[in-house]
């Protein structure tokens, strides 16, 4: 038998459960025309409708990809007139909503002749048949349908069809038409059962005869004709027997017969198997909602409703089916936690005197107070010594980014931020309160991602409505099914290619440092003016270290991912001569070691496998890892570079539980990897030669490892990221002269590199970055993406004391950003490296 080719487009067809419904004297409804989930169909294997595939639908819809409108139908038969015209498409949850506008044949068919079912036509990626330009999911129609011809138990079945495409049956619907097949034949079942009792029978001949007639029934389903065909056959069948006046063995479609005690027996284990799965499917279900009323209870944001209004929230909960999955629970969760929070935003806008309508969303203008009170912040800060010297920039503008950013903090902030904004206005600078100025807190945010140069290479996004994930989009180039170059002769197949939208899931993580603040800048002043100098010290030391943790986590991302891309998995390599107590560190045989990456939520807990895993077997034991959280004492294993371990040159250190070094004695054997995705290039100077002249080599690995990534994963190069010691010691090439500087390879008005081979060139300004003095990563920008849901934002301060718990005048503000950073697995061959070492140095 063929295989059916699963690359070909396919018209899928998705029957809901939800009854379609019209209220008296009107002909337009709103109605769910399909949900998010899993589908399996035999011949295809298995389909998914994601959130995202929803949001397509509905952008092409409203873009008008399609080129016609879009309409319902009767029994998918078009020819037969239309019943509703789709009017507006939306997302609401998990569920595509339709605003229909109905016709006198679409009223009809639901209100007399029973069609209560929505069945869904789209296509999984739509190609215009004139451009040839692919759009991704889009909506067809959907067909007006009374049931499925479910002939199973099984949780999805496949509906009657006409055509090549899947008809696939959400679960819940299955659920609810497998009840409504039950109730009818437990209806004929109890006739056939009466009927029996009034004939000269005894109850076991009555019992198995209805046990009988309840076995063959489970293959008629809904089949009402059927059912009560088949009963009157058991009633002529009770009949006969009891002018026999004889005991009735009732024998089953088997190959032996079964007594009345047998069928009693098989029905207790029947109601038993039912029992025990309901017990089981209730407690599921318990846990689901355990978790969702967890998310809800701890949510952030929801302080301000009233107890009706958390309650009506929470009644979600309702929703929940044992079927749903963890994440899908998770995510209903966010979808009421994002409701309350727009709800609370809108009632504090409110007591501020905004009315708002619709989605209510705080943006930054030229003319509201807002953005009034950041510009007096800004003109008072220019005023100072931390300016003057440059250790602040203060931009006129930012990017987009920050302005998304900024937007939701003043979302968060709106209130605090209007009265003090008033405070200012009305020449007031004492508040009275004792928390750090959510004006400062804004300012730091500005200051320290407006000096994020690294950000100019990533794809930077917002997600306030994360929770523990986000989505990540990305694209695919998929040439995989082009012949013969392209070239297709008359009357065959035309292969699809282009560009594939797709999404990869990412982490949201939270980075959290705690600060020292002067009572200068808890408070606005005490005195009649700002100390706007207080601000700037505690402004800039804030919004540097806040900057370079970002820096370092996205820096060490970008080198891990390339890493990652092309890696080589070592086993038993035995390193135990290198252990002889002198020495903190084993050196691996091959290198870049590729840093260990295992996936983890924000609360800390374990998701997936760990990739690129490394394991020290000290003496034949495992190490475990250093890290901060460490107590016990003991050896530990670290590639931290500034604990003496570097992923660059292979170094794994030793350590024990404060982080010292240590030098271990005995056997010693490692599991690790290391890439194949890296230009190497020795730094030592060869005899007869320059250092000037050697450093033209360096130039060359960064040409070579451009060249690579074109013809390997072909993508242009438009970015490399190296540390300031090796982007000084490149700008040393000869080829960097003033009297011989090559075409692409150019250096800034201060010297410092600013390109190699057309590429431009960034420098690291964090300290405790992977990359070291020894790696360049390069690739295309937007490959890293850099989601922040929820920015830097500061809790409650507290009195800061010395040693002798005397305070020093000093408060301590606690700050965190939620953000996911992240490389999806796919296009992690868009970023490689060059390795610039000293062969005789490691």
């Amino acid at each position: 038998m063929a295989v059916p080719d699963k690359r070909k487009p396919r018209t899928v067809r998705l029957l809901t459960g939800l009854h379609v419904s019209l209220q008296d004297g009107r002909k337009r409804s709103v109605a769910t025309v399909t949900r998010t989930g899993r589908f399996r169909d035999p011949r295809y294997g298995e389909f998914e409708i994601t959130r995202e595939m929803l949001l397509s639908m509905v952008r092409n819809f409203e873009q008008g990809t399609y080129g016609q409108d879009v309409f319902v139908d009767v029994s998918h038969r078009p020819e037969d007139g239309a019943a509703a015209k789709v009017t507006a498409l939306s997302v609401e949850g998990e569920r595509l909503r339709a605003t229909l506008e109905w016709t006198p044949y679409g009223v009809e068919a639901v209100r007399d002749r029973g069609y209560q079912y929505l069945s869904a036509e789209y296509v999984p990626n739509f190609t215009d048949n004139e451009s040839g330009q692919a759009h991704g999911p889009l909506l067809l129609g959907a067909g007006l349908t009374l049931r499925p011809a479910i002939k199973r138990l099984d949780p999805v079945q496949l509906s009657e069809q006409s055509d090549d495409g899947p008809v696939l049956v959400h679960p819940a619907l299955v659920k609810e038409l497998q009840e409504e097949a039950r109730k009818t034949m437990n209806k004929h079942a109890e006739a056939l059962r009466k009927a029996l009792s009034e004939m000269d029978l005894d109850e076991a001949s009555v019992n198995g005869l209805v046990s009988a007639y309840q076995q063959s029934a489970e293959n008629l389903g809904e089949d009402e004709a059927g059912l009560k065909r088949l009963s009157e056959q058991f009633v002529e069948t009770g009949q006969a027997l009891a002018k026999q006046g004889r005991p009735v063995e009732v024998k089953l479609s088997q190959p032996a017969g079964l007594s009345a005690e047998q069928v009693r027996q098989i029905l207790a284990e029947d109601r038993a198997a039912q029992e025990r799965t309901a017990r089981e499917l209730a407690e599921k279900r318990d846990s689901r909602v355990g978790l969702f009323r967890e998310l809800m209870e701890k949510a952030e944001g929801l302080d301000g409703l009233a107890d009706d209004e958390r309650r009506s929230l929470s009644e979600a909960e309702a929703l929940i089916t044992p079927e749903m999955s963890e994440d899908q629970v998770r995510k209903l969760a966010q979808v009421q936690i994002g409701q309350g929070n727009r709800l609370a935003a809108a009632r504090q806008l409110s007591g501020m005197g905004f009315q708002g309508a619709g989605s209510t969303r705080v943006q930054v203008s030229e003319a509201n107070s807002i953005k009034r009170l950041s510009e007096q912040v800004r003109e008072g800060l220019r005023g100072t010594m931390a300016y003057g010297n440059r250790l602040l920039k203060l931009p006129e503008k930012v990017g987009p980014f920050v302005e998304r950013v900024l937007s939701e903090f003043d979302r968060v902030h709106a209130r605090a931020l209007h009265m003090e904004a008033k405070a200012l206005a009305s020449g007031e600078t004492n508040l009275g309160g004792h928390e750090l100025p959510v004006s400062y807190q804004r300012e730091v945010i500005r200051e320290s991602l407006s000096d994020l140069n690294v950000l100019e290479t990533v794809q930077t996004l917002t997600d306030a409505g994360a929770q523990s994930t986000t989505q990540v989009p990305y694209e695919v180039r998929d040439k995989s099914m082009i012949r013969n170059g392209g070239i297709v002769y008359e009357r065959q197949g035309i292969p699809p290619a282009g560009v594939e939208q797709k999404m990869s899931t990412a982490y949201v993580l939270g980075t959290k440092i705690s600060m020292k603040v002067s009572n200068e800048v808890v408070h606005f002043s005490r005195s009649s003016v700002i100390d706007w100098d207080a601000w700037a010290r505690n402004m800039e030391s804030n919004s540097r270290a806040a900057r370079e943790l970002i820096h370092a986590r996205i820096c060490n991302e970008m080198l891990r991912s390339a890493d990652a891309a092309a890696s080589v998995d070592i086993t038993g390599e035995d390193v135990g001569a290198q252990v002889d107590g002198t020495n903190s560190y084993v050196k691996t045989a091959n290198f870049p070691v590729v840093r260990p990456y295992q996936a983890v939520d924000n609360q800390g807990n374990v998701v997936g496998s760990e990739v690129n895993g490394i394991v020290v077997n000290l003496n034949s034991t495992p190490l475990e890892q250093y890290s901060d959280a460490v107590t016990t004492p003991g050896t530990y294993w670290t590639l931290d570079t500034d604990l003496g371990g570097s992923v660059n040159l292979g170094y794994i250190a030793f350590v024990d539980e404060t982080g010292a070094p240590v030098t271990p004695t005995g056997t010693c054997v490692l599991d690790y990897s290391y890439t194949t995705n890296v230009v190497l290039f020795d730094m030592d100077v060869p005899d007869g030669t320059t250092y000037e002249k050697h450093m033209n080599g360096l130039v060359q690995a960064v040409g070579a490892a451009k060249a690579q990534l074109s013809a390997d994963a072909f993508v242009v190069a438009n970015y490399q990221v190296m540390s300031p010691v090796l982007n000084d010691q490149a700008t040393n090439a000869e080829t960097f002269s003033a009297w011989g500087e090559r075409r692409g390879n150019s250096t800034d008005q201060m010297g410092d590199l600013a390109g190699i081979k057309g590429v431009p060139a960034w420098s690291t300004n964090a300290p405790g970055v992977d990359l070291g003095d020894e790696r360049i990563v390069m690739g295309q920008r937007g490959t890293l993406t850099y989601t922040i849901a929820k920015p830097w934002m500061y809790g409650d301060s507290f009195e800061a004391v010395d040693a002798n718990g005397r305070p020093t005048g000093e408060r301590i503000a606690y700050g965190e950003e939620y953000s996911a950073i992240h490389v999806p697995e796919a296009i992690q061959n868009r970023m490689k490296t060059v390795l610039a070492y000293s062969a005789t140095g490691r």
